[in-house]
């Protein structure tokens, strides 16, 4: 059945993720060269980077599937990138979590999950719907 999703449990079940995998999180600054490598904790809060991966996630799904996840943003001066998780549904919780995972290996190497990658696989994946639906008319 979908419903809402507990953003907590959402983020607790990615930080254990996370951990296990051990790979660090890092935000790369490509103009100044800059790197810092976030703390797992900070990465899954709703003021975090969730919202990064949850719209990385989001796009793939959308891409393979026609279907949102139902994630919900809102503004927030005091988040990373300026955006809170508002909500997460009406969605199942596998969707939520195998979309973020793959958006995840995607931008996985082995230094480390690159963050800033993630807007590429967004991206792609908003260009291959957008391809698809010039491709029907």
């Amino acid at each position: 059945m979908k419903k809402i999703q507990d953003i907590g449990y959402i983020s607790a079940v990615l930080e254990k993720l996370f951990i296990e995998a051990g790979a660090p999180i890092i935000l790369e600054d490509r103009v100044h060269g800059g790197r810092v490598t976030v703390p797992y904790d900070s990465a899954v809060a709703a003021d975090g980077l969730l919202p990064i991966f949850l719209t990385a996630g989001e796009a793939l799904w959308l891409d393979a599937t026609g279907e949102g996840l139902g994630i919900k943003l809102e503004k927030d001066i005091g988040a990373y990138f300026n955006w809170r998780v508002k909500e997460i549904g009406p969605s199942l919780f596998s969707p939520v979590m195998f979309s973020m995972m793959e958006a995840i290996c995607h931008v996985r190497t082995p230094e480390g999950i690159m963050v800033v990658d993630l807007g590429r696989v967004y991206d792609d994946a908003v260009a291959r719907i957008k391809d698809r639906q010039a491709g029907a008319r």
